[in-house]
């Protein structure tokens, strides 16, 4: 059972499960909302968002008697989904943030992450989603694969779950069986696999699900981060996989063919309408040409290594 609270004007948090908040964030610029995890009896927060939400994501921290964090847990430096960090530590000085060890470059010198995000949005991004700022390697934390992090009665495992980057996590709730998956399962509903343009590997995408299925950690629940529950992580992995292969066969019949971009991205979106015509896919066509985007550079890749 799922309970709605509205703590701020600007946010809508609903419990998900026993202790475990969706803290959503609305931005209207993005597609894909930003969205918190807060898990409360532990002090942990998930997926801090963007630099502007920080504030109303704050708020709702002290209306849900939250003073202090034990540990922020980006599943992966990219701008939406720990693009505020560096500005919710200064606000929280005590907490430790949790990165795979190949996102440490990236949380202490987000030069990198500023130019990927300038390249998409343009060089004035931080009117919509505010600065990218360091978060100094004092509270930083990095973690092994399969590592337990103790926080009041949870025990949380992180996962390394590379594939829509390689620095990408996941952590399992050992308490209520329950894996926030970020972005390494796709999207609910359908397991649209997000493949971001510059990080994007198939390869290691399809290891990683291969990886949960086979991980004895009886997954009850998968979070994600954009979007709802799934109740049913076995059905959910196998289609994960066979979406991200059927779009890997796709784009690769289409390069052979010499499409651009654009064509491939039609492509992508006309499998999704065949296969999935009674399910909201909320992607458009600049959604889908991203998506191939994604896999075409992951081709370009290998074949120039």
């Amino acid at each position: 059972m799922t309970f709605l609270y509205v703590v701020s004007a600007m946010t809508k948090t609903t419990e998900i499960a026993n202790g475990i908040y969706r803290i959503e964030t609305p931005l209207e610029i993005m597609q894909f909302q930003p969205t918190a995890f807060l898990i409360k009896d532990a002090s942990v927060l998930i997926e801090p968002g963007p630099a502007i939400c920080i504030p109303p994501l704050d708020e709702t921290l002290k209306h849900l008697v939250i003073n202090k964090l034990q540990y922020i847990i980006p599943t992966h430096i990219h701008m939406d989904h720990a693009g505020g960090t560096g500005t919710l530590v200064k606000l929280h000085p005590e907490a430790k943030v949790i990165v795979h060890p190949r996102g440490l470059k990236h949380a202490i010198d987000p030069s990198r992450l500023i130019d990927s995000v300038k390249m998409v949005w343009g060089e004035h991004f931080e009117e919509g989603f505010g600065p990218i700022v360091a978060v100094p390697e004092s509270q930083i934390k990095t973690v092994d694969d399969g590592e337990l992090i103790h926080a009041g009665d949870r025990d949380l495992q992180i996962i390394y779950t590379p594939g829509h980057a390689p620095h990408h996590i996941a952590i399992f709730d050992h308490k209520v069986r329950g894996l926030f998956c970020g972005e390494a399962l796709g999207m609910p509903g359908y397991q649209l696999p997000t493949a971001a343009p510059m990080s994007f590997d198939l390869e290691s995408y399809l290891s990683t699900i291969d990886k949960l299925q086979h991980s004895g950690l009886d997954i009850k629940i998968l979070i994600y981060s954009h979007g709802g529950i799934e109740r049913n992580p076995d059905r959910c992995m196998r289609q994960a996989k066979e979406m991200a292969r059927a779009f890997g066969d796709i784009v690769l019949k289409a390069m052979e063919q010499g499409k651009s971009r654009a064509e491939i991205g039609r492509a992508i979106g006309d499998y999704i309408k065949r296969h999935h015509q009674n399910k909201n896919t909320r992607v458009d066509d600049q959604g889908y040409e991203t998506i191939a985007t994604g896999y075409i550079t992951c081709f370009e890749k290998k074949k120039n290594r």
